[in-house]
């Protein structure tokens, strides 16, 4: 009896060390995943960001033709207030990463030898949010003074036996859209009202004694 006890006792431990071995990979993965749909998310929402953008200096129209701050539990009533950049089409908001056969082509549903896939991971449980909110230039928060944003992207990998794993990543954007300048002649290089490089009002007039041709 003693020995039986004794050979049970070291399976029931071998099996719970394995059990905890495997959540701990899972939980990895899943960090990874959300990781990754995070990053992807934020990618997407700068490029949406800079289309509608266009060559203006600041984000105010920006922010304000995103429809009204988010009014969820959690970001209700925060200050500065939070704007959906990319809001899924299904009715909790969220984007998925799904893959389903009608979007992949015939050579990501086979191998390199052309035997079709069995099966493949769907990828149901990945979906991202992505969020814009102002970085406090000004006491008004739903206008932007200084070109400079915060964008949020969050990632999360839903789990049937617990809490979703969520991964957040944000990154401070900077509009790059320069003043154009225009003037007439060569003003907007330094020369003179004459439109020339040799007038009264130089300091150091242009030495005309050798001249090169092209």
């Amino acid at each position: 009896m003693g020995l039986v006890t004794l050979v049970t006792m070291s399976v029931l431990i071998s099996y719970t060390v394995v059990s905890r071995e495997a959540d701990t990979q899972g939980d990895s993965r899943r960090q990874k995943e959300a990781f990754f749909a995070a990053e992807a998310g934020l990618a997407e929402g700068r490029e949406a960001l800079r289309l509608r953008l266009g060559d203006r200096q600041t984000y105010s129209n920006v922010l304000g033709s995103l429809g009204g701050p988010v009014n969820e539990p959690g970001l209700a009533g925060a200050s500065p207030p939070w704007y959906e950049v990319l809001r899924g089409p299904s009715a909790d908001g969220w984007n998925y990463l799904r893959l389903t056969p009608e979007t992949m082509t015939a050579a990501e549903l086979s191998s390199a030898d052309g035997e079709a896939y069995a099966d493949y991971p769907a990828q149901s449980n990945v979906r991202y949010r992505v969020f814009v909110r102002d970085d406090l230039d000004d006491p008004n928060g739903s206008s932007d003074s200084n070109g400079q944003v915060w964008v949020i992207a969050v990632g999360e990998v839903l789990n049937a036996g617990g809490r979703p794993t969520r991964a957040i990543v944000q990154a401070l954007v900077t509009n790059e859209n320069a003043p154009a300048a225009g003037g007439p002649g060569c003003v907007n290089r330094g020369c003179g009202p004459d439109s020339t490089f040799n007038n009264t009002t130089d300091q150091r007039p242009p030495d005309t004694s050798f001249v090169r041709t092209f």
